[in-house]
């Protein structure tokens, strides 16, 4: 069993993150819960606690993870518009 999952900071709100887990569970927490640092494409290591629920005071931002994923999605994306033929969409 999993000691931790990982959750990346979807959006933000004045009191709320909404965030999206790797298995693509979605769930808003309060932002008073977590980093203060956060902010959207935030990658943060979520403990669970002794009954297996998340620990969100307990969460840490993973720099690294965050770099990576952000790295990842910049390829993606120059990988489409290599395939974008550009122009207008005909239905």
């Amino acid at each position: 069993m999993p000691t931790e999952k990982f959750y990346a900071v979807d959006r933000l709100d004045r009191r709320r993150a909404v965030l999206v887990g790797d298995s693509g569970d979605e769930v808003t927490v309060a932002r008073t819960d977590l980093p203060a640092a956060v902010k959207e494409g935030t990658v943060l290591r979520v403990p669970l606690d002794r009954e297996g629920d998340l620990d969100w005071p307990a969460a840490r931002i993973d720099v690294e993870e965050s770099e990576s994923r952000r790295r990842e999605a910049e390829r993606l994306i120059r990988e489409l518009r290599k395939r974008d033929p550009g122009g207008d969409l005909e239905l």
